[in-house]
């Protein structure tokens, strides 16, 4: 009797965990709904804004087309109204679909699917994006049209220190890119008894179909899955998702680190607009290995630290330098790292001088790129 007794309550607490699981799912695929609905809320509103602080604009008055021919008008902007008008339409559907507020039981893949044939409007506008990038750097040499633009971005009641107008520009390519990643993270959280799961599950692929069939969007996307990858391959990631802020990994390898007093061997990787050192995660004793066993069993790294490039400020260090910033250690193949927001320092030692070369040609070319793109401001 005491065994039956026994095997009834294990049956009990198995339940009673699997029922956790199953409210923690739930939970999780809650918050990605709502990551959705209030992501593309932001989008629509940054669409909007371009139209009404510029297209709108600039056809009001003849004055202001005198800045912008009609044919730089087109290239610029490329077919960014008809992005608004789909996309007005995808919110107000998904909005319907999750009233009156999201619930993790409400479906949302069926919008996805509805909608994949009025996303191939992109195919145009990610085609002429690079086109649209030169012109805009070209107009920017130009004082009265880059006033001109400036003026629009403030009447519109943005601050210079808002997205300039690259980043508007950027961000329909951006937004297209992440929908795979959202539907993804969204199958994931879905289970699969739930209601939504099959078509969730075809949504993403069919909007990774999308993706692929524009051009221009196929290697934004590839890298910004490389990018999820390797946060996912990060323990104790803290702050802003990559795929948020950054487009790229630039570069990465083993950096010595000595900060506090202490000289560390970090793995560092450098992004557009960010940096990131991290540990790297002892192997299992016994256990060799492979470059594949590592991309499939979890987190390598062990995250350290991150600073954005835009408050990072880089220092020569010559061979033979011992100081404060170092412990009084002798650099070699060294430089150092000032984190201008914390009014931190660190120094960083590579293997050899080739090495460090190669980390202060990517760091000077990080730079040279934001800096341009900022040029729009004058930062």
């Amino acid at each position: 009797m005491s065994e039956i007794n026994t095997e009834e309550d294990s049956q009990q607490e198995n339940g009673d965990l699997g029922s956790k699981d199953s409210e923690r799912q739930l939970r999780l695929r809650l918050c990605v709904l709502n990551e959705i609905l209030n992501t593309e809320r932001d989008y629509v509103r940054n669409l909007a804004f371009l139209q009404s602080a510029f297209l709108q604009r600039i056809r009001q008055t003849a004055e202001n087309q005198q800045c912008l021919t009609p044919e730089q008008f087109k290239i610029l902007f490329s077919n960014i109204e008809s992005i608004l008008e789909v996309h007005r339409d995808f919110l107000s559907t998904l909005d319907a679909s999750l009233q009156p507020e999201p619930q993790a039981h409400h479906s949302l893949g069926h919008v996805f699917l509805k909608f994949r044939d009025r996303f191939s409007v992109y195919g145009e506008y990610c085609s002429n994006h690079e086109k649209a990038l030169r012109l805009l750097m070209e107009l920017n040499k130009i004082p009265h049209v880059r006033t001109f633009l400036l003026h629009l971005m403030l009447l519109g009641g943005k601050k210079s220190t808002d997205v300039p107008l690259e980043g508007y520009l950027l961000s329909p390519i951006q937004r297209i890119c992440k929908y795979p990643l959202l539907l993804k993270e969204l199958l994931k959280r879905t289970p699969k008894k739930h209601s939504d799961y099959p078509a969730v599950e075809e949504a993403l692929q069919a909007m990774k179909a999308v993706c692929c069939n524009i051009n221009e969007t196929k290697r934004q996307m590839e890298k910004l899955e490389a990018l999820e990858i390797l946060q996912s391959r990060i323990e104790g990631w803290e702050g802003t998702n990559l795929t948020d802020i950054c487009t790229e990994l630039l570069l990465q390898g083993n950096l010595l680190k000595i900060s506090a007093g202490n000289i560390q061997e970090r793995v560092f990787f450098l992004f557009d607009n960010l940096l990131v050192y991290c540990k790297r995660k002892s192997r299992v004793s016994g256990k060799k290995s492979t470059k594949r066993t590592k991309s499939i069993n979890g987190p390598q790294y062990v995250f350290r630290g991150r600073i954005n490039t835009e408050v990072m400020e880089v220092e020569n260090v010559e061979d033979g330098t011992a100081d404060y910033h170092s412990n009084n250690y002798t650099v070699t193949s060294g430089w150092k790292i000032h984190n201008t927001a914390k009014n931190k320092w660190f120094v960083c030692m590579a293997k050899n001088a080739e090495d460090k070369q190669k980390w202060l040609d990517a760091i000077l070319k990080e730079r040279e790129q934001r800096e341009s793109e900022n040029f729009f401001f004058g930062l």
